[in-house]
Protein backbone atom coordinates (compact mmCIF):
# COMPACT_ATOMS: atom_id res chain seq x y z
CA UNK A 1 0.00 0.00 0.00
CA UNK A 2 1.66 2.95 -1.16
CA UNK A 3 0.80 6.08 1.99
CA UNK A 4 0.66 9.50 1.62
CA UNK A 5 3.44 10.95 3.99
CA UNK A 6 3.04 14.52 2.61
CA UNK A 7 0.99 15.71 5.72
CA UNK A 8 1.50 19.07 7.25
CA UNK A 9 2.90 19.38 10.77
CA UNK A 10 0.98 21.88 12.03
CA UNK A 11 -1.63 21.09 15.11
CA UNK A 12 -4.99 22.00 12.48
CA UNK A 13 -5.31 20.74 8.75
CA UNK A 14 -7.82 20.97 6.38
CA UNK A 15 -10.74 18.03 5.83
CA UNK A 16 -13.18 17.78 3.59
CA UNK A 17 -16.47 16.32 4.90
CA UNK A 18 -17.09 14.68 1.49
CA UNK A 19 -13.41 12.64 2.06
CA UNK A 20 -14.78 11.87 5.97
CA UNK A 21 -18.07 10.65 4.39
CA UNK A 22 -16.36 8.09 2.02
CA UNK A 23 -13.88 7.07 5.11
CA UNK A 24 -16.97 5.98 6.87
CA UNK A 25 -18.08 4.19 3.81
CA UNK A 26 -15.16 2.16 3.98
CA UNK A 27 -15.37 1.55 7.80
CA UNK A 28 -19.10 0.71 7.00
CA UNK A 29 -18.05 -2.02 4.34
CA UNK A 30 -15.78 -3.78 6.58
CA UNK A 31 -17.85 -3.64 9.78
CA UNK A 32 -19.58 -7.67 9.47
CA UNK A 33 -19.82 -7.94 12.96
CA UNK A 34 -23.21 -7.22 15.51
CA UNK A 35 -23.93 -3.83 16.92
CA UNK A 36 -22.86 -2.12 13.87
CA UNK A 37 -24.14 1.36 13.57
CA UNK A 38 -25.81 3.74 11.18
CA UNK A 39 -23.78 5.76 8.77
CA UNK A 40 -25.23 8.86 10.25
CA UNK A 41 -23.91 7.50 13.78
CA UNK A 42 -20.90 7.43 12.84
CA UNK A 43 -20.90 10.71 11.20
CA UNK A 44 -22.64 12.60 14.12
CA UNK A 45 -20.31 11.17 16.34
CA UNK A 46 -17.21 12.71 14.12
CA UNK A 47 -18.63 16.51 13.66
CA UNK A 48 -19.22 16.33 17.54
CA UNK A 49 -15.19 15.89 17.67
CA UNK A 50 -14.66 18.29 15.45
CA UNK A 51 -16.82 20.63 16.54
CA UNK A 52 -18.65 20.05 19.80
CA UNK A 53 -21.93 20.69 20.32
CA UNK A 54 -22.79 19.79 16.53
CA UNK A 55 -24.40 16.83 14.39
CA UNK A 56 -23.16 16.41 11.19
CA UNK A 57 -25.63 18.49 9.17
CA UNK A 58 -24.82 21.35 11.49
CA UNK A 59 -21.19 21.02 10.71
CA UNK A 60 -22.06 20.74 6.87
CA UNK A 61 -24.04 23.67 7.22
CA UNK A 62 -21.48 25.76 9.09
CA UNK A 63 -19.28 25.16 6.43
CA UNK A 64 -21.73 25.66 3.71
CA UNK A 65 -21.86 29.51 5.17
CA UNK A 66 -18.14 29.62 5.61
CA UNK A 67 -17.64 28.62 1.75
CA UNK A 68 -21.04 29.68 0.48
CA UNK A 69 -21.33 27.79 -3.47
CA UNK A 70 -23.82 30.65 -5.04
CA UNK A 71 -22.33 30.06 -8.51
CA UNK A 72 -24.14 27.54 -10.29
CA UNK A 73 -26.97 27.63 -8.19
CA UNK A 74 -30.40 28.25 -9.72
CA UNK A 75 -31.45 31.47 -6.66
CA UNK A 76 -31.46 34.04 -9.27
CA UNK A 77 -34.55 32.33 -11.09
CA UNK A 78 -36.44 32.52 -7.94
CA UNK A 79 -39.57 34.96 -8.89
CA UNK A 80 -39.25 38.24 -7.04
CA UNK A 81 -42.67 38.88 -5.30
CA UNK A 82 -45.99 40.41 -6.99
CA UNK A 83 -46.50 43.26 -4.33
CA UNK A 84 -50.37 43.64 -5.17
CA UNK A 85 -51.12 39.75 -4.74
CA UNK A 86 -53.16 38.73 -1.63
CA UNK A 87 -50.99 38.80 2.02
CA UNK A 88 -50.72 36.17 4.04
CA UNK A 89 -48.82 35.13 6.94
CA UNK A 90 -45.81 32.67 7.38
CA UNK A 91 -44.70 31.77 10.88
CA UNK A 92 -40.98 30.55 11.42
CA UNK A 93 -40.93 27.72 13.21
CA UNK A 94 -38.24 25.30 15.47
CA UNK A 95 -37.98 21.78 15.08
CA UNK A 96 -36.53 19.80 17.79
CA UNK A 97 -34.09 17.03 16.78
CA UNK A 98 -35.21 13.89 19.13
CA UNK A 99 -31.55 12.13 18.80
CA UNK A 100 -33.35 9.18 17.01
CA UNK A 101 -33.26 10.91 13.63
CA UNK A 102 -31.68 13.88 11.65
CA UNK A 103 -32.08 17.55 11.44
CA UNK A 104 -33.17 19.72 8.32
CA UNK A 105 -29.44 21.45 8.16
CA UNK A 106 -28.54 17.77 6.85
CA UNK A 107 -31.80 17.19 4.47
CA UNK A 108 -31.16 20.89 2.95
CA UNK A 109 -27.31 20.60 2.82
CA UNK A 110 -28.03 16.67 0.58
CA UNK A 111 -30.58 18.17 -1.12
CA UNK A 112 -28.79 21.34 -2.47
CA UNK A 113 -26.64 20.11 -5.60
CA UNK A 114 -29.97 19.40 -7.00
CA UNK A 115 -30.77 23.20 -7.74
CA UNK A 116 -28.26 23.46 -9.50
CA UNK A 117 -29.27 21.58 -12.25
CA UNK A 118 -32.12 21.58 -15.13
CA UNK A 119 -34.73 18.86 -15.62
CA UNK A 120 -36.16 18.80 -19.77
CA UNK A 121 -33.94 21.88 -20.31
CA UNK A 122 -35.47 24.06 -17.31
CA UNK A 123 -33.32 25.13 -14.53
CA UNK A 124 -34.85 23.22 -10.61
CA UNK A 125 -35.06 25.89 -8.44
CA UNK A 126 -37.02 23.73 -5.44
CA UNK A 127 -38.00 20.33 -4.45
CA UNK A 128 -41.72 20.06 -3.14
CA UNK A 129 -42.17 16.36 -1.22
CA UNK A 130 -45.26 15.37 1.31
CA UNK A 131 -45.82 14.29 4.77
CA UNK A 132 -48.98 12.38 5.78
CA UNK A 133 -50.21 10.98 8.88
CA UNK A 134 -49.81 7.94 10.27
CA UNK A 135 -50.99 6.56 13.74
CA UNK A 136 -49.55 9.15 15.90
CA UNK A 137 -46.28 9.81 13.84
CA UNK A 138 -45.51 11.28 10.14
CA UNK A 139 -44.90 9.81 7.48
CA UNK A 140 -42.90 10.80 4.14
CA UNK A 141 -44.80 10.80 0.77
CA UNK A 142 -42.60 8.56 -1.82
CA UNK A 143 -44.02 11.49 -4.55
CA UNK A 144 -41.74 14.32 -4.78
CA UNK A 145 -42.24 17.18 -7.81
CA UNK A 146 -39.81 19.59 -9.09
CA UNK A 147 -39.83 22.89 -9.12
CA UNK A 148 -39.13 24.60 -12.47
CA UNK A 149 -38.44 28.15 -13.78
CA UNK A 150 -39.66 27.90 -17.53
CA UNK A 151 -38.82 31.51 -19.12
CA UNK A 152 -39.34 33.24 -15.67
CA UNK A 153 -42.73 30.89 -15.21
CA UNK A 154 -43.17 28.37 -12.67
CA UNK A 155 -43.75 25.04 -13.70
CA UNK A 156 -44.27 21.57 -11.95
CA UNK A 157 -43.14 18.65 -12.65
CA UNK A 158 -43.36 15.06 -11.18
CA UNK A 159 -40.27 13.45 -10.60
CA UNK A 160 -40.38 9.94 -12.09
CA UNK A 161 -37.02 8.09 -11.63
CA UNK A 162 -37.07 7.33 -15.26
CA UNK A 163 -37.46 10.81 -16.20
CA UNK A 164 -34.39 11.89 -14.40
CA UNK A 165 -30.28 11.81 -14.57
CA UNK A 166 -29.05 9.26 -12.27
CA UNK A 167 -27.83 11.94 -9.84
CA UNK A 168 -31.25 14.21 -10.04
CA UNK A 169 -32.97 10.83 -8.98
CA UNK A 170 -30.26 10.10 -5.94
CA UNK A 171 -30.75 13.33 -4.91
CA UNK A 172 -34.67 13.19 -4.82
CA UNK A 173 -34.58 9.99 -3.44
CA UNK A 174 -32.01 10.86 -0.56
CA UNK A 175 -33.85 13.74 0.01
CA UNK A 176 -37.46 11.63 0.32
CA UNK A 177 -35.45 9.49 2.88
CA UNK A 178 -34.15 12.25 5.12
CA UNK A 179 -37.70 13.73 4.83
CA UNK A 180 -38.46 10.46 6.62
CA UNK A 181 -36.44 10.32 9.70
CA UNK A 182 -37.07 14.14 10.61
CA UNK A 183 -39.90 14.09 13.45
CA UNK A 184 -42.60 16.59 12.06
CA UNK A 185 -45.95 15.24 13.33
CA UNK A 186 -46.13 18.02 16.17
CA UNK A 187 -45.78 20.79 13.15
CA UNK A 188 -48.79 18.35 11.37
CA UNK A 189 -50.86 18.05 13.77
CA UNK A 190 -50.42 21.94 15.22
CA UNK A 191 -51.45 22.46 11.18
CA UNK A 192 -55.04 20.69 11.63
CA UNK A 193 -54.37 18.50 8.65
CA UNK A 194 -53.66 15.17 7.06
CA UNK A 195 -51.01 15.83 5.23
CA UNK A 196 -48.37 19.12 5.05
CA UNK A 197 -46.73 20.07 1.21
CA UNK A 198 -42.60 20.26 1.95
CA UNK A 199 -40.89 22.52 0.18
CA UNK A 200 -36.33 22.47 -0.56
CA UNK A 201 -34.68 25.29 -2.25
CA UNK A 202 -31.63 26.77 -2.25
CA UNK A 203 -31.85 28.47 1.47
CA UNK A 204 -30.66 27.33 4.52
CA UNK A 205 -34.55 26.44 5.70
CA UNK A 206 -37.67 24.00 5.13
CA UNK A 207 -41.08 25.39 3.61
CA UNK A 208 -43.96 23.87 5.70
CA UNK A 209 -47.55 24.03 3.99
CA UNK A 210 -50.69 22.50 5.27
CA UNK A 211 -53.01 20.77 3.06
CA UNK A 212 -56.77 20.86 3.89
CA UNK A 213 -59.53 18.61 2.96
CA UNK A 214 -62.35 19.79 5.14
CA UNK A 215 -63.11 22.93 6.27
CA UNK A 216 -60.15 25.58 6.27
CA UNK A 217 -58.58 27.64 9.18
CA UNK A 218 -59.37 31.49 9.86
CA UNK A 219 -56.45 33.44 7.57
CA UNK A 220 -56.37 35.48 10.68
CA UNK A 221 -55.28 32.55 12.50
CA UNK A 222 -51.70 32.79 11.67
CA UNK A 223 -50.10 29.59 13.29
CA UNK A 224 -52.58 27.73 11.04
CA UNK A 225 -50.75 28.58 7.67
CA UNK A 226 -47.39 28.28 6.09
CA UNK A 227 -44.19 27.54 8.41
CA UNK A 228 -40.46 28.57 7.75
CA UNK A 229 -38.80 25.25 9.41
CA UNK A 230 -35.48 25.50 11.09
CA UNK A 231 -33.69 23.41 13.68
CA UNK A 232 -34.09 24.41 17.04
CA UNK A 233 -31.47 27.29 18.36
CA UNK A 234 -30.86 28.20 14.15
CA UNK A 235 -31.44 31.29 13.18
CA UNK A 236 -31.63 31.81 9.35
CA UNK A 237 -30.05 34.73 7.19
CA UNK A 238 -32.45 37.56 6.08
CA UNK A 239 -31.08 36.07 2.06
CA UNK A 240 -32.59 32.65 3.11
CA UNK A 241 -35.81 34.20 4.33
CA UNK A 242 -36.38 35.80 1.26
CA UNK A 243 -35.83 33.16 -0.87
CA UNK A 244 -38.32 31.19 0.96
CA UNK A 245 -40.66 33.41 0.98
CA UNK A 246 -40.30 34.21 -2.69
CA UNK A 247 -40.16 30.25 -3.54
CA UNK A 248 -43.56 29.79 -1.33
CA UNK A 249 -45.39 32.73 -2.51
CA UNK A 250 -44.20 31.80 -6.69
CA UNK A 251 -45.61 28.14 -6.11
CA UNK A 252 -48.43 27.91 -4.00
CA UNK A 253 -50.91 28.59 -6.62
CA UNK A 254 -49.29 25.73 -8.35
CA UNK A 255 -50.14 23.23 -5.32
CA UNK A 256 -53.72 22.60 -6.38
CA UNK A 257 -54.81 23.58 -2.38
CA UNK A 258 -58.20 24.92 -1.84
CA UNK A 259 -56.89 27.83 0.56
CA UNK A 260 -55.18 29.10 -2.87
CA UNK A 261 -57.34 28.79 -5.21
CA UNK A 262 -59.17 32.12 -4.89
CA UNK A 263 -56.70 34.06 -5.28
CA UNK A 264 -54.90 34.56 -8.60
CA UNK A 265 -51.16 35.11 -6.71
CA UNK A 266 -50.35 34.96 -2.91
CA UNK A 267 -47.62 36.52 -0.99
CA UNK A 268 -46.03 35.04 2.06
CA UNK A 269 -44.78 37.47 4.85
CA UNK A 270 -43.48 36.66 8.22
CA UNK A 271 -45.76 36.56 11.49
CA UNK A 272 -43.78 36.70 14.51
CA UNK A 273 -45.12 35.14 17.84
CA UNK A 274 -44.91 36.00 20.73
CA UNK A 275 -41.63 34.88 22.45
CA UNK A 276 -40.13 36.99 24.98
CA UNK A 277 -42.72 35.90 27.71
CA UNK A 278 -40.91 33.37 29.79
CA UNK A 279 -39.33 34.01 33.27
CA UNK A 280 -37.78 31.10 35.49
CA UNK A 281 -38.70 29.71 38.01
CA UNK A 282 -37.62 27.42 40.74
CA UNK A 283 -39.29 24.37 39.77
CA UNK A 284 -37.81 20.80 38.78
CA UNK A 285 -39.84 19.05 36.81
CA UNK A 286 -40.36 15.36 37.62
CA UNK A 287 -38.70 12.26 35.06
CA UNK A 288 -39.76 11.15 32.90
CA UNK A 289 -41.70 13.60 31.63
CA UNK A 290 -43.36 12.98 28.31
CA UNK A 291 -47.08 13.84 26.78
CA UNK A 292 -49.62 12.37 29.55
CA UNK A 293 -50.24 14.22 32.20
CA UNK A 294 -48.59 13.59 35.88
CA UNK A 295 -49.99 13.91 38.99
CA UNK A 296 -48.83 14.50 42.54
CA UNK A 297 -49.67 12.03 45.08
CA UNK A 298 -49.39 14.21 48.35
CA UNK A 299 -49.64 10.94 50.79
CA UNK A 300 -46.12 9.89 49.15
CA UNK A 301 -44.87 12.60 47.85
CA UNK A 302 -43.83 11.95 44.36
CA UNK A 303 -45.52 12.21 41.04
CA UNK A 304 -47.21 9.68 38.65
CA UNK A 305 -48.80 8.79 35.66
CA UNK A 306 -52.24 7.65 35.58
CA UNK A 307 -53.30 4.41 37.57
CA UNK A 308 -52.00 5.69 40.93
CA UNK A 309 -54.49 4.03 43.47
CA UNK A 310 -54.49 7.59 45.07
CA UNK A 311 -55.78 8.69 41.48
CA UNK A 312 -58.60 5.86 41.89
CA UNK A 313 -59.44 6.25 45.30
CA UNK A 314 -60.08 9.91 44.76
CA UNK A 315 -61.98 9.93 41.13
CA UNK A 316 -59.58 12.47 39.96
CA UNK A 317 -60.13 12.46 36.33
CA UNK A 318 -56.87 11.25 34.35
CA UNK A 319 -57.35 11.54 30.83
CA UNK A 320 -57.32 15.13 31.17
CA UNK A 321 -58.81 17.36 28.53
CA UNK A 322 -57.49 20.75 29.45
CA UNK A 323 -54.39 20.44 27.22
CA UNK A 324 -56.51 21.41 24.43
CA UNK A 325 -58.12 24.65 25.84
CA UNK A 326 -54.16 25.67 27.08
CA UNK A 327 -53.78 24.50 23.18
CA UNK A 328 -56.30 26.73 21.61
CA UNK A 329 -55.66 29.48 23.82
CA UNK A 330 -52.40 30.07 23.56
CA UNK A 331 -52.67 29.78 19.54
CA UNK A 332 -55.19 32.65 19.92
CA UNK A 333 -52.19 35.19 21.98
CA UNK A 334 -49.58 33.77 18.92
CA UNK A 335 -47.66 31.68 21.29
CA UNK A 336 -46.10 28.35 19.27
CA UNK A 337 -43.95 26.94 21.80
CA UNK A 338 -44.44 22.63 22.41
CA UNK A 339 -42.73 22.21 25.67
CA UNK A 340 -45.76 23.60 27.56
CA UNK A 341 -47.53 22.51 30.37
CA UNK A 342 -50.60 23.33 32.89
CA UNK A 343 -49.62 23.10 36.50
CA UNK A 344 -53.12 23.18 38.22
CA UNK A 345 -55.01 21.58 41.56
CA UNK A 346 -57.82 19.24 40.23
CA UNK A 347 -61.18 18.33 42.23
CA UNK A 348 -62.36 14.82 42.23
CA UNK A 349 -65.05 14.30 39.55
CA UNK A 350 -68.63 14.85 40.98
CA UNK A 351 -70.40 11.12 41.39
CA UNK A 352 -72.19 9.86 38.67
CA UNK A 353 -75.90 9.85 38.91
CA UNK A 354 -77.96 7.07 39.80
CA UNK A 355 -80.18 7.18 37.29
CA UNK A 356 -78.73 7.30 33.71
CA UNK A 357 -79.65 10.84 31.89
CA UNK A 358 -77.81 14.28 31.48
CA UNK A 359 -74.51 15.05 32.59
CA UNK A 360 -73.57 17.50 35.08
CA UNK A 361 -72.18 20.75 33.78
CA UNK A 362 -68.88 19.90 35.60
CA UNK A 363 -69.04 16.11 34.84
CA UNK A 364 -64.82 15.99 34.56
CA UNK A 365 -64.73 17.59 38.04
CA UNK A 366 -62.97 21.05 38.69
CA UNK A 367 -59.85 23.12 38.90
CA UNK A 368 -58.50 26.02 40.96
CA UNK A 369 -58.10 29.30 39.19
CA UNK A 370 -54.64 30.06 40.33
CA UNK A 371 -52.84 27.88 37.63
CA UNK A 372 -49.42 28.48 36.01
CA UNK A 373 -48.77 27.69 32.56
CA UNK A 374 -45.13 26.55 31.93
CA UNK A 375 -42.48 25.91 29.50
CA UNK A 376 -39.96 22.50 30.45
CA UNK A 377 -37.31 22.32 28.60
CA UNK A 378 -34.68 19.25 29.01
CA UNK A 379 -31.40 20.54 30.09
CA UNK A 380 -33.06 24.08 31.14
CA UNK A 381 -34.24 25.74 33.71
CA UNK A 382 -38.13 25.63 34.02
CA UNK A 383 -40.05 29.03 33.16
CA UNK A 384 -43.35 30.56 33.79
CA UNK A 385 -45.47 32.19 31.02
CA UNK A 386 -45.88 35.82 31.88
CA UNK A 387 -48.20 38.54 30.12
CA UNK A 388 -49.35 41.72 29.97
CA UNK A 389 -52.45 42.81 31.34
CA UNK A 390 -54.47 42.65 28.56
CA UNK A 391 -53.13 39.44 26.70
CA UNK A 392 -52.86 37.67 30.39
CA UNK A 393 -57.15 38.59 30.34
CA UNK A 394 -58.19 36.96 26.89
CA UNK A 395 -55.94 33.89 27.83
CA UNK A 396 -57.52 33.01 30.51
CA UNK A 397 -60.64 34.11 29.35
CA UNK A 398 -60.37 31.32 26.46
CA UNK A 399 -58.69 29.09 28.58
CA UNK A 400 -61.20 29.11 31.42
CA UNK A 401 -64.60 29.40 29.06
CA UNK A 402 -63.30 26.51 26.76
CA UNK A 403 -62.84 24.25 29.99
CA UNK A 404 -65.87 25.13 30.83
CA UNK A 405 -67.45 24.52 27.77
CA UNK A 406 -65.80 21.07 28.33
CA UNK A 407 -67.23 20.15 31.60
CA UNK A 408 -64.68 21.11 33.80
CA UNK A 409 -65.42 23.72 36.94
CA UNK A 410 -63.29 26.38 37.74
CA UNK A 411 -62.94 26.36 41.51
CA UNK A 412 -62.02 29.63 44.27
CA UNK A 413 -61.63 27.21 47.38
CA UNK A 414 -57.98 24.86 47.10
CA UNK A 415 -59.56 22.96 49.85
CA UNK A 416 -61.34 21.09 47.80
CA UNK A 417 -58.76 19.68 45.47
CA UNK A 418 -56.82 16.68 45.87
CA UNK A 419 -54.20 16.33 43.50
CA UNK A 420 -51.55 18.60 41.45
CA UNK A 421 -51.25 17.70 38.17
CA UNK A 422 -48.72 18.75 34.86
CA UNK A 423 -50.97 18.60 31.62
CA UNK A 424 -49.26 19.00 28.66
CA UNK A 425 -49.84 21.44 25.80
CA UNK A 426 -52.35 19.31 23.23
CA UNK A 427 -50.14 19.20 20.05
CA UNK A 428 -53.49 17.31 18.04
CA UNK A 429 -55.09 20.84 17.52
CA UNK A 430 -58.81 21.12 17.38
CA UNK A 431 -58.68 23.90 15.30
CA UNK A 432 -62.14 23.49 14.80
CA UNK A 433 -62.89 24.74 17.47
CA UNK A 434 -60.29 28.30 17.98
CA UNK A 435 -63.61 30.62 16.02
CA UNK A 436 -65.63 29.36 19.07
CA UNK A 437 -62.35 29.95 21.46
CA UNK A 438 -61.59 32.85 19.94
CA UNK A 439 -65.70 34.01 20.50
CA UNK A 440 -64.93 33.37 23.74
CA UNK A 441 -62.57 35.79 24.26
CA UNK A 442 -64.28 38.33 22.37
CA UNK A 443 -67.50 37.91 25.48
CA UNK A 444 -69.45 34.59 24.88
CA UNK A 445 -71.20 32.82 27.44
CA UNK A 446 -68.85 29.76 27.36
CA UNK A 447 -72.01 28.28 28.40
CA UNK A 448 -74.41 29.07 25.11
CA UNK A 449 -74.02 26.20 23.35
CA UNK A 450 -75.96 26.71 20.48
CA UNK A 451 -74.35 29.83 20.01
CA UNK A 452 -71.20 28.68 19.77
CA UNK A 453 -72.38 26.03 17.64
CA UNK A 454 -73.57 28.20 15.27
CA UNK A 455 -70.06 29.70 15.38
CA UNK A 456 -68.43 27.07 14.68
CA UNK A 457 -70.76 26.16 11.58
CA UNK A 458 -70.15 29.94 10.46
CA UNK A 459 -73.51 30.90 11.10
CA UNK A 460 -73.10 33.30 14.69
CA UNK A 461 -70.66 36.13 13.67
CA UNK A 462 -73.20 38.77 13.87
CA UNK A 463 -74.02 38.17 17.47
CA UNK A 464 -70.28 37.86 18.44
CA UNK A 465 -68.71 41.05 20.34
Amino acid sequence: MNLNTDVRSAEDFPVKLENLSKGVDRILERWTGENRPTKLTLLNDLAAAISPGSNWGALKAKQTKQIRLPTGQNTSLVPEVDRSARELPARLAELKNTGNGIDLAYLVEEARPLFAMRHAGDPIIGLELSVVEGNGYSEASIYAKLILNRGGAIRIAEAYASDLEAIAAQLVYNAIQNLNSIELYPTLAQSACNALRIVVGPFDCVLSIPEFYGRMPDESHASQGVRVLLDEGDTPSATDLDLALRLASAVAPHLGQKQFAEHGSVRFRLSQPLMQVWEPIGFTAPDPLDDRPMFWVPDGEYWTHEGDHYLLDHNIWTQSTLGEPLDLALALINIDDPDVYLKVALTPMPKSPKKSGKLPENWRGGFHRDFQVLRIRAGQPTQELCLDAETKKRFEAGFLGWAMHEGHEVIDDRALTSTEALIPRDLRRASQHLLQVEAIMNGVDPRDKELLRRIREGKGDEQVG
